[in-house]
């Protein structure tokens, strides 16, 4: 218990040197509430490992080294999107108890970097974590890839054709008829093959007028049919509107 509560010390003192460039030991003893001999094995212990500066040219001011970079660096984009996108992805899979899921893209395809399966009643499986889905033939890739700019479109295009060498993909005229149809509509589409298979539809997550990820909804494909989509879709839309504007917020403070 000793070692966890030096650790919850640290940390906090990391926490509020992030606040300012400088400090002094006195202020930082009046913020973070903690007893000058606490704090001063709190600071020699992060000055040890490099994330503290504080020397005689400093008259006893501390301040955070550009180690403490290295502590963000496994927090990329679309871990900052779970973030942001799974305390409501989890509110709204308890209230529709359908589960949820969020795609990233991960080379040419599209990663699930969070799913609700475990908070539905009617989860097909235990967790779709971590499984991979094509471009085009999943309602999360075709998401993706129809609501993208052309810029991103290509550059998948291409990567696609690299890491995929023995499929072909759509043709051109395919492809356009697929990005129209579901910019139209409003989701990508996938339907499973037999009633016992799941089937999905999946609206983009839109920030600052770019597409940040994407997210399905996936049911029994018996049970998807056009009135079940007008049904769930303005709940989908609202959900992704949700977690753009959370990520926008959380972005503009980052920046």
């Amino acid at each position: 218990m000793t070692v966890i509560r030096s650790v919850h010390r640290a940390f906090h003192v990391l926490r509020i040197m992030n606040e300012k460039p400088v400090w002094s030991l006195q202020e930082l003893g009046d913020r973070t509430g903690l007893p000058k001999s606490t704090l001063h094995r709190s600071l020699a212990a992060l000055r040890e490992e490099g994330y503290v500066r504080s020397h005689e040219g400093m008259y006893g001011y501390y301040q955070l080294t550009g180690a403490v970079n290295e502590l963000s660096h496994g927090v990329v984009q679309q871990s900052r999107l779970v973030d942001a996108a799974a305390p409501i992805l989890i509110a709204t899979t308890k209230r529709i108890k359908w589960p949820l899921s969020i795609g990233v893209v991960d080379g040419c395809d599209l990663r699930v970097n969070f799913c609700t399966m475990p908070y539905s009643p009617y989860a097909i499986r235990p967790s779709s974590y971590g499984r991979r889905y094509t471009l085009f033939e999943s309602a999360l890739g075709r998401a993706y890839f129809s609501f993208c700019d052309a810029g991103e479109r290509r550059i998948l295009y291409d990567l696609y054709c690299l890491g995929h060498p023995d499929t072909s993909p759509p043709n051109f005229i395919s492809m356009r008829r697929m990005v129209t149809q579901t910019r139209t509509q409003g989701y990508g589409l996938r339907r499973g093959d037999k009633d016992s298979d799941s089937s999905a539809l999946a609206v983009p997550i839109m920030a600052g007028g770019n597409i940040v990820g994407t997210m399905a909804y996936s049911t029994f494909s018996r049970m998807l049919d056009n009135d079940l989509i007008k049904k769930f879709l303005p709940e989908l839309r609202k959900t992704a509107d949700q977690i753009g504007q959370v990520w926008e917020q959380e972005t503009d403070l980052l920046s």
